[in-house]
Order: structure tokens, then C-alpha cells, then sequence
């Protein structure tokens, strides 16, 4: 029997990147727009074009959007751009360096092995990296330094541009370049920045696509209104010693967002992506105010608005279990000052095509989330959700069920293979072939189905863990916001400024979302003193154009000391006693691996893990993990990688730890080694695996080990080369 209606799916796509230059006339002291550019915004439309049924939301961010805007006028600098550009054979000892430091990617990043010549080139700024970066730079020869120049750049097209388009040629020599390949480089990078944004603005006229906003340079609304809203998630959480609160500053951040998009596409905006996901009740007005119809969060929030429950339960329960219709429609927001509709997405299916997908099969995984589909579409079907129902008014309505996807359009698909193309071709075709699947925007599926049913309260909180914390509540964050404070309260009482408007703007570029990302305890990258100067320096400028003296506290460093995103090699032979308990004479001697948490992808309640330390005796390889105290990791996934010769696949061991403390672990291409490896866990997680009978004595394996649930990663570690 044919069910009676298409299940509506909308897939948002959250496309941001950070404001990545000090002023408008200033070059971009980091080059994510641009890369990105090259690969993934025109990469998404030219895709589902290929699909005309399938209508889908792209969430543009207003920061991003100027930032494309300047690119793809020409005439503009950017730092990794001029020391792409510069000859090999002219650069000084600091700018070898910086392309040796910053222009090249790790030795497990699939940019690097996926090209042999890239890999070698990293392979070797590995093996050099702990003598400093400018000896480091020192070992490399001019022809490999411009080999290094152009395969920073060249890595990050699109995988058919390499396969068949105007720089295959320049793929398949892969190395031996000259320097007027850099302008081959150029062209084809000029023509992809001038075709972006009049890309979208078509797809939305010809309505396959919508296009939705967000706050100008991504603040956190709700910590703009008042840092203390950060109580309603987390009681505990540390709060800066003076409260930031400036509504004023959010609502601002939320009409030029708008105005921004006006401008560029030539509309305004129906719906607003609010950064990260964070709502709450202080933020409706500020929509409602702009004329917002509609905007999303997530079920973490959906699951505590309906409860009630603010804080997380134990191991960051979501709240209340959601019923069968609850995730799947949208809400009515009935407030003083007029009406909003919000829909939440589905944080699994979210998450498995951010998180999990890129390590599947392209096809089994399209398969596995249109399966998915179905089956929720069957559950509706059969609870009688597409029956005609009266609405809340008491008119005849249709509330017809939604199933949202929302997560970033850019990070993730750098993780699959040909960067998600296959994927999301798989997937596409799945969706516009089943007549019982059908891809709407937000607003075609609102004029639709107008929300029904009333939200009477909205939590406070964002897509990660239903809190705030991610942006507050560490003590850098404390520093950083009592330094944004006061530089914001140095504007209003200026007396004599420069120009007022321009220290306004370093404050609005300083109150954006990234800066806090990255000053928590949650994420580091090696660019954490990059990210924590160009913070305070957006602020010191904001003191010299009000006509002030910038404050001392603006000459130290907001996160104290860094930490080293380079791995430490082990010292000595270790031989610990596997049994899960915590003796740190017998590491002391171990190595450390380091995170990789510098992505801007996080996947939400992620297993808390403090570091990660290996070593060998000759015979076995140890790896001890240290989680944070109290927090039980049982059902948690370990993937241990060791990586071998290009000729050779990779060994991938898969250990799930069990209640009782026990270790499960597998290895299809080696079964004997999974049988010969122990682990046990208890305080800590301790492993051994028989590396001797794994790769031999005379092996030097790179280690990357990932750490997750339910086959979603929620934290990476690598080293450098590893052996006996």
C-alpha cells in the first residue's frame, strides 16, 4: 500500500568561515575563504544542480559573503596567496619558514596522502619539524619549496578540476613545477572567486535554492544580550568577573547580517541561522524586530524547551526523549512582539553525514541515510501524521512532518572521498528518484505547512550540548570577554574619537563566535597564537581609533601558555602494566600524541578526553588514554590507525571498550594481531598491540588515533613518524 504523502526533508547547509583580516584594507592573514572557494561553495550548487527536483537552504554568513566579495574582485592580498606568488628562489630564511610551518598539511590529512608528491614533501617537514621551523625549511631545496608553493593550492581544488579540468595536467606531473604554473594557478582560481556569489544569487532566483543569513561576523547572540544567560544551561559555568551586556551590539550584528544580504542577493532574508545554533528568549525579539520568519536550532534544544530541563543529565543527556512527531515539525514562537516560526534539526542524521559518512563507502553511506528516511517516513505514515488535524486556531490546518539536516556545508567533506561528491551524487539521485522523499526549502515547507503547534518557552543554548560552554566558562574565555568589555565600554565613553565607526567595527569583528572557539580547553590548533594576537589586535585598534591609549592587559597573551600542536616523540622504552589504572612512572618516558581538534567541525557531547600518550618496548606499541575524571567511557569506539607504505593499506584496529572494563578489538586485514592486542579500562584506558608482529622490527608507522561512539569521531590525535 503507497504511503499517502512525501516525507519533507530540508537540507540547510551552514556555509561560514571567520573575518580573517584586520580592516577592510588590511590583507587576509589566513586563507580558509579563499581555499574553500576553490572547492566547496560553487563545488554544493553545481551538484544539486544537477538535480533540479531537489530543492535545498544555504545559510550564507554575512562575514563570509564580504570576504568573497573582495576575492573575487581581484584586487586583493592575502598573506598565503603573496608567498604562494613569490619566487622559490627570493624567499628569505622567515618566509621558507612560513611556507614550511603554515603551507603544508599533515602527514594524515587526506589532502597530503592522497597526492604522493605531497605526501613526500610532508613526510620530510615531519621528519625536520622538531629542529625549528626555519632549520626545518633549511633541509628543503628551492625545487621542493615550489613544489610545496604550489601543492598547498593545488590540493585544494576539486578533485574533477584535478581529474579532468584545466589543472590536470599540473596533478598528474606533480612535481618539478615552475613558476609560471603559479599563473595557471591563478587563472582558474579567479574564475571560480568571480562565479561564486552570482551563483547562488541565480540558483535562489530560479528557486532551487533558499538563501538565510546569519548575524554579521557570527557573534553569539545570547552572550551579547548578557553573558549571564550562560547560567540557564550550566549553573556551574565560570562567568567573567563583570558581565558583558549589550543587546544594542546583538541586535546590530543582526541588521547589518540582514542588510549585507539584501545587498549582495538582492532580497531579504526569510530565515536566520543565529551562530552555532544559539537561541534562547532573549534572541526571538531581536528576529521578530528584522521581520525574521523563521529560524532552526537543535533537538538538544527542542528536547529541554519541552521539558523544561535545563541542565544535562548525566553523560550530556539531551533532556526529555522526543516522541514520534516532536522533532518532525516546525514551531510557533507566539511572543509580545509578533510570531516566529523555528524548526530543529535531526541531530543524528546531522552528525552521521558530519562525523561518519566519510569514512564509509559513497554509496552505502547515500544508502544508509535514505534508508533512514524511509523509515522515519514509514513511523509518520503509520502514527497518522498526515492526517488532516485542526489546528491550535481551530481551522482546518495541515502540520505536515519535517525532517531537517543541518550542519556545516564546507568542513566535513574534505574527509571524503573526491570530497563528498560521490557521496552526495549517491545520495541525490536516491532522493529524486523516490517519490516518497521530497527536498523542500524552509519557507517552501512553511507556506505549506505554517507551523501549528506552540513553543511556549525557548532554552538557552546552542547545537553543542544544548550550553553555551564552548564560547564561555573557561578561564580564557573570562579573560577574553572581560577584554571585549572594556574595550566596548572605551567606545561609548570616547571623547575625542578618530572614527568612531571604525573602532565600533573592530569591536562587532572582536564579538564573533570563532575567537571564544578557539580560547576554550576544547579546541586547539598550531595557529592558537595567531588566533589569540589577531583577537587583541582587533581590540587595540578599536582604543586607537577612539582616540585612547590601548590598555596594557592587550599586550599579554588571553590563552597564557599554548599548547604544542606538534607531537612529542617517546624518550625511552616503556613497558607499563596493562590494567587501567593510572601509574605515571610508567609513562613518563611515553610520547604524546597531539589533537586535532583544530577543525572547526565538533560533534556534540563528545567523549572528554584529556591526552593521549604511546611507547614501545620493541615488541609492542602502548597507547594510553586519558580521559576526564568521573566520566565513564564505556560503548566508547577507539580506531588506532597505522599508517604504512603508499603501496600498502593502512592497518585499522577498532577497539570498543565494554561496561565490565574489558576491550574488544578487531582488524580485518590483520586477526591474528587483533587477537594478539590487550586493553583494559578502568581509571584510564591502557592498550598494547604486538607491533613486532605487525609491521616487523625495522617499521617507523604514523599513528593517528580517533575516539567516538556509534562510528562518529569526536576526537583525533596523530603523531609524528613512530617506531620501536
Amino acid at each position: 500500500m503507497p504511503l499517502s504523502e512525501p516525507l519533507h526533508i530540508a537540507f540547510v547547509w551552514h556555509m561560514h568561515q571567520p573575518y580573517y583580516r584586520l580592516s577592510r584594507d588590511a590583507p587576509f592573514e589566513m586563507p580558509w575563504t579563499r581555499m574553500h572557494a576553490l572547492k566547496d561553495y560553487l563545488d554544493m550548487l553545481d551538484i544539486l544542480g544537477q538535480y533540479p527536483e531537489l530543492h535545498q537552504t544555504f545559510n550564507m554568513v554575512p562575514s563570509l559573503v564580504e570576504q568573497l566579495e573582495d576575492y573575487s574582485s581581484g584586487d586583493f592580498l592575502d598573506v598565503y596567496w603573496e608567498h604562494t606568488l613569490k619566487p622559490a628562489e627570493d624567499l628569505t630564511p622567515a618566509e621558507r619558514a612560513f611556507v614550511v610551518e603554515r603551507m603544508c598539511e599533515r602527514i594524515d590529512h587526506p589532502r597530503a596522502y592522497s597526492h604522493p608528491r605531497y605526501l613526500e614533501l610532508a613526510s620530510k617537514r615531519a621528519a625536520n619539524a622538531s629542529q625549528g621551523w626555519e632549520a626545518c625549511a633549511a633541509a628543503f631545496t628551492t625545487d621542493e619549496l615550489r613544489d610545496l608553493q604550489i601543492w598547498f593550492n593545488l590540493a585544494w581544488f576539486d578533485p574533477v578540476i584535478l581529474e579532468t579540468g584545466p589543472l590536470s595536467e599540473l596533478a598528474a606531473r606533480g612535481s618539478h613545477f615552475r613558476e609560471n604554473d603559479k599563473l595557471r594557478l591563478a587563472e582558474v582560481q579567479s574564475e571560480l572567486l568571480r562565479r561564486t556569489l552570482p551563483a547562488y544569487k541565480y540558483a535562489a532566483a530560479r528557486g532551487q535554492i533558499e538563501i538565510s543569513t546569519s548575524p554579521y561576523f557570527h557573534p553569539i547572540l545570547p552572550l551579547l544580550v548578557n553573558t549571564d544567560s550562560a547560567r540557564v544551561a550550566n549553573g556551574n559555568v565560570l562567568l567573567p568577573r563583570r558581565r558583558f551586556a549589550y543587546p544594542h551590539d546583538a541586535l546590530e550584528q543582526v541588521e547589518r547580517g540582514i542588510a549585507k544580504h539584501e545587498a549582495v542577493f538582492g532580497h531579504r532574508p526569510q530565515g536566520m541561522w543565529c551562530s552555532e545554533q544559539a537561541v534562547g528568549e532573549d534572541v526571538i525579539p531581536l528576529l521578530l524586530e528584522n521581520g525574521i520568519c523563521w529560524t532552526i536550532s537543535d533537538e538538544t534544544i527542542l528536547a529541554r524547551s519541552l521539558s523544561g530541563v535545563s541542565h544535562p543529565t548525566e553523560n550530556g543527556s539531551r533532556g526529555a526523549n522526543l516522541g514520534v512527531r516532536d522533532l518532525q515539525r516546525a514551531y510557533r514562537l507566539d511572543r509580545e512582539e509578533g510570531q516566529l516560526s523555528i524548526i530543529f534539526r535531526d541531530h543524528t542524521l546531522s552528525d552521521l553525514i558530519g562525523f561518519a559518512y566519510c569514512r564509509w563507502n559513497a554509496r552505502d553511506a547515500a544508502n544508509d541515510l535514505l534508508y533512514r528516511l524511509r523509515e522515519i517516513h514509514r513511523n509518520l505514515d503509520s502514527a497518522g501524521a498526515y492526517a488532516t488535524q485542526p489546528s491550535s486556531k481551530g481551522d482546518s490546518g495541515r502540520d505536515l512532518p519535517l525532517v531537517t539536516i543541518a550542519l556545516d556545508g564546507e568542513n566535513a567533506w574534505e574527509y571524503y572521498a573526491r570530497d563528498g561528491r560521490d557521496f552526495l551524487q549517491y545520495l541525490y539521485e536516491g532522493l529524486q528518484q523516490d517519490p516518497s522523499l521530497r527536498c523542500v526549502t524552509v519557507s517552501e515547507h512553511l507556506a505549506e505547512s505554517p507551523a501549528v503547534q506552540s513553543l511556549g518557552w525557548l532554552h538557552t543554548g546552542s547545537w553543542i550540548g544544548g550550553d553555551l560552554g564552548t564560547w564561555i566558562g573557561d578561564r580564557a574565555h573570562g579573560v577574553a570577554w572581560e577584554l571585549l568589555r572594556e574595550a566596548r565600554e572605551n567606545i561609548d565613553k570616547a571623547s575625542a574619537p578618530l572614527d568612531l565607526e571604525e573602532a565600533r567595527e573592530q569591536v562587532r569583528i572582536a564579538e564573533g563566535s570563532d575567537w571564544f572557539w578557539w580560547f576554550g580547553d576544547h579546541h586547539h590548533t598550531s595557529l592558537d597564537a595567531v588566533w589569540d594576537l589577531t583577537f587583541r589586535q582587533h581590540l587595540q585598534e578599536s582604543y586607537r581609533l577612539a582616540g585612547t591609549e590601548a590598555p596594557l592587559s592587550l599586550s599579554y597573551a588571553v590563552c597564557g601558555e599554548f599548547v604544542c600542536a606538534m607531537p612529542a616523540p617517546p624518550s625511552a622504552p616503556i613497558s607499563p602494566n596493562i590494567d587501567g589504572l593510572m601509574e605515571p612512572e610508567e609513562w613518563v618516558a611515553a610520547g604524546r600524541l597531539a589533537t586535532t581538534t583544530s577543525s572547526t567541525m565538533q560533534r556534540a557531547g563528545g567523549v572528554p578526553i584529556r591526552e593521549v600518550r604511546h611507547g614501545s618496548d620493541g615488541e609492542h606499541l602502548f597507547l594510553l588514554i586519558v580521559p576526564d575524571s568521573g566520566y565513564s567511557l564505556g560503548g566508547t569506539e577507539i580506531q588506532v590507525q597505522l599508517m604504512r607504505p603508499a603501496d600498502e593499506e593502512d592497518l585499522i584496529f577498532i577497539l570498543t571498550l565494554a561496561e565490565d572494563g574489558g576491550v574488544r578489538t578487531e582488524c580485518k586485514l590483520n586477526p591474528k594481531a587483533a587477537e594478539g592486542t590487550r586493553g583494559v579500562w578502568k581509571e584510564v584506558v591502557e592498550i598494547s598491540l604486538p607491533l613486532l608482529e605487525i609491521l616487523g622490527p625495522a617499521a617507523e608507522p604514523d599513528l593517528t588515533v580517533r575516539i567516538g561512539h556509534d562510528g562518529m569521531v569526536e576526537n583525533e590525535f596523530h603523531s609524528a613518524h613512530y617506531g620501536p
